[in-house]
């Protein structure tokens, strides 16, 4: 059927949308189920803290091509911190072992200093919030951990960071503690994602998140929320390239020490301006080290960047985003039920009659092909997405579909 405009040079075949459908019906009803699959099952995927498949190295080249480009995402909000480092700050307490004999001397943070400086911004009271990752374990208890303890559970706005396999040394802090753990394997031993929410629990970046906004992640099945809104639980935090010491290029402080340069030569009253309406982010600034694919960032700084990803709503699923990714997953799919693909056309691929050699084929293809789009997206939008998934998945269906071809 044609309709014919009045001028007689446009025609429109009203026909051949219903041709089209009709002859891949088949290929069209996969293609929409794939990309529902793939969506769901990256959102899955996304929630996890390992096994993501980011290569860390492509976002390290691609990082320092946008900082080169003066692309590159700087955290404006690390302004609003004042980063304290204890590592220099230590003192020695007796080890017992499991008799209560003693076994010799270890160090930990000056408890003493801590409580002082602790005391000054309870006094000033200016502070947004305190992000306090120093380690109370039981069994490195101090004669000073009693003063300090009451201090800190009189504060208002602080987290202080646990691990998950560590006992308090005073049970009452627990409703001011949150864990701060990052999982690592044998294959993935470098930070990747942060987890937010683990074994329902609430990570010292989602504890301080809920505390000031009153929001938090909730857990229904797999899915997760914030605000009423689909959301991810684990995130790929974007940070920029710097080489995190006391100075920076410029010769301005990164971090102040908390000894020799906040109570040794600033009064609590000089204390209350650094701190004044910024988020004081205390911890090992040198020891503590993490490698990142921006560089190696101390723990602390790396839980603050996971708070700021936060309070900027990163963990928000982006529908924008899940629209061109389901665009891509749909016309990949189609492309699949055509001819043989470019990769496929290589004379020793074309020749082979080895399943698994093409099945590699499509993979390589597929991977390629979003690598692309992955790096557009985070070179344009700083979005990260993990590719492994949709590659392997597309290398199975082409395999599948090569196999059906041969026994018809």
């Amino acid at each position: 059927m044609f309709i014919m405009a009045k001028n007689k040079k446009i025609r429109i075949n009203l026909n051949a949308p219903k041709k089209f459908v009709k002859q891949r019906k088949t290929a069209l009803i996969v293609s929409l189920c794939n990309v529902m699959v793939l969506l769901f099952l990256g959102y899955i995927l996304n929630n996890q803290a390992i096994f993501t498949g980011e290569d860390l190295n492509k976002y390290a080249w691609m990082e320092w091509i946008k900082d080169k480009c003066g692309l590159s995402k700087d955290v404006e909000e690390k302004k609003d911190a004042l980063f304290v480092n204890v590592a220099y700050d230590k003192q020695l307490i007796e080890r017992h072992d499991d008799y209560g004999m003693t076994v010799g001397n270890v160090d930990i943070t000056d408890r003493s200093k801590l409580r002082s400086f602790m005391e000054a911004l309870q006094k000033t009271d200016s502070y947004k919030y305190i992000f306090l990752d120093v380690r109370f374990e039981k069994g490195f208890d101090s004669p000073e951990d009693s003063a300090l303890f009451s201090v800190i559970k009189n504060m208002r706005n602080i987290v202080v960071a646990n691990h998950a396999d560590i006992e308090l040394s005073d049970s009452s802090l627990t409703s001011k503690v949150a864990i701060n753990d990052y999982p690592t394997t044998i294959i993935e031993s470098n930070f990747t994602r942060y987890e937010y929410l683990k074994d329902d629990k609430e990570s010292v970046s989602l504890f301080a998140y809920r505390e000031l906004t009153g929001n938090t992640i909730n857990r229904s099945f797999c899915f997760y929320t914030s605000n009423h809104r689909l959301c991810y639980k684990s995130l790929f935090i974007n940070a920029p390239i710097e080489d995190w010491s006391e100075f920076n290029q410029e010769q301005t402080k990164m971090y102040y020490n908390l000894g020799n340069d906040l109570l040794e030569n600033y009064s609590d009253n000089e204390i209350a301006l650094f701190t004044k309406d910024k988020y004081v982010v205390i911890g090992d600034m040198v020891e503590d080290m993490h490698d990142t694919y921006s560089g190696p960032k101390p723990g602390a700084v790396v839980t603050y960047y996971a708070f700021i990803a936060l309070m900027n709503g990163e963990h928000f699923v982006r529908y924008g985003l899940l629209f061109i990714l389901g665009l891509l997953y749909f016309a990949i799919s189609m492309s699949l039920f055509e001819s043989d693909s470019i990769i496929e056309r290589i004379p020793f691929i074309k020749r082979s009659r080895s399943r698994f050699i093409h099945f590699c084929a499509s993979f390589l293809e597929y991977s390629f092909l979003l690598l692309v789009v992955m790096i557009a997206l985070n070179m344009l939008f700083g979005i990260a997405t993990s590719i492994m998934l949709p590659s392997l998945y597309f290398a199975i269906q082409k395999t599948v579909i090569n196999i059906k071809n041969e026994k018809i």
